[in-house]
């Protein structure tokens, strides 16, 4: 059986192969990152992954193959150190032009009210459909409840929009990114408060 823990840094290579292997249909990573060897060669993810870190609300299972990474209410802004091989490599201009379509298109459509933001959900093909993501995002629906939050995401396909739906969110918007990109949905979980009286 798998438990859930806090990552650190010392999990990221292993927290980079799963979500590399995990996202390798997912049409938005794809459309930024659409070269089969320089996706699969692994460090595409890891200067993403590196500032999700800094946030310190990733969770991955016991045996990495399942991670989940959030970013706190305010989205704040955090320090990582500079990994020269990765942080200052040049992006090509296309590249460039996609990811600014696509920084656009979140923030038009991200909710106005605070929230925590599922960034990441990654769970290694071979291990899916055993729970796995479920288990991480209850890591933080929890706090969500808690602090009556809700949580919100992007995703780019309709079989992970019926997944999500099955955990409680909700469509919130539909949208397509400029430059050629994908068709997304912004969905959100609204707080859930128990019956106390049941």
């Amino acid at each position: 059986m798998s438990f859930a823990r806090k990552a650190t840094h010392g999990d990221l290579a292993r927290i980079c192969r799963t979500v590399t292997v995990s996202f390798a249909e997912e049409p938005i990573v794809r459309w930024l990152f659409p070269d089969d060897e320089e996706y699969f060669a692994g460090l595409v993810m890891r200067p993403f992954l590196r500032r999700l870190l800094a946030h310190d609300e990733t969770y991955i299972t016991d045996d990495c193959v399942a991670v989940a990474a959030f970013v706190p209410p305010g989205r704040p802004e955090v320090e990582v150190d500079v990994e020269p091989e990765t942080d200052l490599a040049p992006a090509p201009p296309e590249r460039v032009e996609r990811y600014i379509a696509l920084g656009e298109a979140m923030h038009e459509h991200t909710p106005p009210e605070p929230h925590w933001y599922l960034n990441v959900l990654g769970t290694h093909p071979d291990w899916q459909r055993q729970g796995l993501g479920a288990l991480l995002m209850s890591m933080l629906f929890a706090t969500c409840d808690e602090q009556g939050s809700p949580m919100y995401l992007e995703t780019g396909t309709p079989s992970n929009v019926a997944y999500y739906g099955h955990h409680g969110f909700i469509v919130r918007s539909e949208f397509d990114v400029g430059a050629g990109g994908p068709h997304l949905w912004g969905m959100i979980r609204h707080h859930q408060t128990e019956d106390r009286h049941s």
